[in-house]
């Protein structure tokens, strides 16, 4: 977390803007949303007197919580009052529905939880306006009911959001979250991604399909390239020989003293693949539950694509890209969330799939290739690991962010 004298000026406007009306910011990968939302929340309860019981700050996910939990005590924001919607709503429920939370499958069923909570809001007018504020982060992955109560709930709300990293087919668009939000005038843009150094940034653009929207990220890049090195794509020609070299990566990438980031689709990905490298000797950490990781050691974290949103790593790993293990995700839903993959890189980017198995949109990088944007690595048929170190059956094979 950034001391307040360390924001840009663009940055600390944003902190301050006038709490009279409601604000949509947008910003790309490494403009520092996450930062100005914290910020802005010790702001608004420091000059308004908010109590914590009187404000909300709503995060994607309770990893990108824990990620900010030293920023949040050095704020002296009350972690109670940091919790992700889904949170937000399950404690809402309990507290004036039922103690009893309906459940699907034999999980918290969120969707009628969400819909529930929404018609007591509307139907309350004690809830309404209960909180002085509440501030959301990736906005663009809340459903536009989402922000309709979240509206009625608070007196000032100020949204946070990419549309470039949105990856749920259900989230808000721009324009639902305007009109959610009831703001007349037209977004607010956070310019100037300061995270990604140009490698990262080129390869990241090759997944955004619009080309004026991808002009537009490429232009607001401006990190240095402490070392010019060039992304990698492996192609192994057998799923042990993918391991076996990613194995390799991680190990060297390791002695360099870097943090070290590896998303996969679900998280039964996440604990089979998290397994199998413990066994081969490689200490890492699940960034799932809270307890099994801490941000504050050099030990490499493992998420699904879904729980990394919001983290920075100097190297970014994205291994087993195949169509098994995207099988239930669209197209475009796999183009953004490689684009948030690879956005949460500082430096460097290592993808790896199996010949024959790769995912259709692997071949935007045959192009970047030709550009010198990546560098692309064919196996020679070695490997002696086993595919079992890849599977967990005793794990959720969900894309789930709780």
């Amino acid at each position: 977390m950034l001391h307040r004298t360390e924001l840009t000026p663009e940055q600390l406007r944003i902190v301050e803007m006038s709490p009279e009306s409601h604000r949509l910011i947008l910003g790309p990968p490494g403009s520092g949303k996450t930062q100005v939302l914290i910020h802005r929340a010790a702001y608004l309860a420091r000059n308004y007197n908010s109590k914590p019981e009187r404000f909300k700050v709503l995060v994607f996910t309770n990893v990108i919580k824990e990620y900010i939990r030293s920023g949040i005590k050095f704020l002296d924001i009350p972690e109670d009052s940091v919790c992700t919607f889904d949170r937000l709503c399950l404690d809402m429920y309990q507290s004036h529905i039922s103690r009893s939370i309906p459940k699907k499958n034999g999980k918290p069923d969120f969707v009628k939880i969400q819909s529930s909570v929404l018609s007591l809001v509307k139907m309350s007018p004690k809830i309404q306006r209960s909180q002085d504020f509440i501030l959301v982060d990736e906005g663009q992955d809340l459903v536009p009911e989402a922000h309709e109560m979240i509206c009625l709930m608070a007196n000032h709300v100020s949204v946070f959001a990419d549309p470039q990293q949105k990856i749920f087919e259900d989230g808000a668009s721009e324009d639902k979250i305007l009109s959610s939000l009831r703001i007349p005038n037209k977004s607010i843009s956070l310019l100037g991604a300061y995270r990604n150094s140009p490698y990262v940034s080129q390869l990241a653009a090759c997944f955004i399909s619009d080309p004026a929207a991808r002009q537009k990220y490429l232009s607001q890049m401006h990190t240095v390239q402490k070392v010019k090195e060039r992304p990698l794509l492996f192609k192994a020609l057998s799923y042990e020989e993918e391991t076996d070299r990613l194995v390799e990566i991680i190990r060297a990438r390791m002695m360099m003293n870097e943090r070290i980031g590896i998303f996969v689709p679900t998280n039964r990905y996440v604990h089979g693949l998290a397994k199998g490298l413990q066994y081969m000797g490689i200490a890492v950490e699940k960034a799932v539950k809270r307890g099994e990781y801490d941000f504050n050691n050099a030990s490499p974290k493992i998420a699904t694509y879904h729980q990394a949103k919001g983290l920075t790593f100097d190297t970014v790993i994205l291994p087993r890209l195949v169509n098994s293990a995207f099988g239930r995700l669209n197209q475009a839903v796999r183009q953004r969330i490689l684009f948030v993959g690879i956005a949460r890189a500082t430096q460097w980017v290592y993808m790896s799939t199996v010949l024959g198995q790769e995912i259709s949109e692997l071949d935007v990088l045959s192009k970047a290739g030709n550009r010198n944007a990546i560098e692309i690595q064919t196996g020679l048929g070695s490997g002696n690991t086993q595919e079992r170190i890849w599977d967990d059956a005793d794990s959720d094979d969900d894309y789930s962010i709780l």
